[in-house]
């Protein structure tokens, strides 16, 4: 039973915390990696602002690839990117990819052990407003059972970018997981991040 003395105040869920989206943090991380390595090219499935991918679509466009509302295309675009030494950020939401492309996960991507990076946005119940049929709530199952695929799924904005560039720097697939809504941003630049 609640104590009948207890006010809540307000103030006191009040923070002076940042916030911002991790997937704001994903287009800045995308950014900053295409800025290190020119190897990096970046695949998205028409959704280009919504995932933050606009950022470097706009400072490399000829390294961009707007595949349009095809999401099993995009990910043998990007097998194709990373058998030939490019280093692919497959785009889109997580809906899509991986839900509507996990065939051509596992057939192009896993089982070549192509160095493909797979982002998938607007994950679990972030895009809840949309509805039940924009919530994608099994990525995780279907990426998880694949052989050489790894999760990452960053904290913060700031883990974001660091997850960016170490997914870059890591050879073999990688399955990146951003969410749609501001967060706090807990970690620093300083925080350890590492695969």
């Amino acid at each position: 039973m609640l104590n009948p003395n207890l006010h809540l105040n307000s103030d006191l869920f009040q923070t002076d915390v940042e916030t911002k989206s991790v997937r704001t943090g994903f287009g800045e991380g995308l950014l900053f990696a295409g800025e290190k390595y020119k190897e990096v090219v970046a695949l998205c499935a028409d959704l280009t602002s919504s995932t933050k991918v606009d950022l470097f679509a706009k400072k490399f466009p000829d390294r961009f690839i707007q595949t349009g509302i095809a999401e099993q295309n995009m990910i043998s675009i990007a097998a194709g990117l990373a058998i030939s030494g490019k280093i692919p950020f497959a785009v889109s939401h997580a809906i899509f990819s991986p839900s509507r492309s996990w065939d051509q996960i596992r057939m192009s991507v896993c089982l070549s052990d192509a160095n493909v990076k797979i982002v998938g946005s607007h994950l679990g119940f972030s895009n809840g407003k949309d509805g039940a049929v924009a919530e994608s709530l099994e990525d995780i199952a279907l990426m998880r059972v694949l052989p050489r695929m790894v999760i990452l799924q960053p904290l913060d904005a700031i883990e974001a970018k660091k997850a960016v560039v170490s997914a870059t720097e890591y050879k073999g697939p990688i399955y990146l997981r951003i969410s749609k809504e501001e967060t706090l941003v807990i970690t620093t630049e300083k925080t350890p991040f590492e695969i």
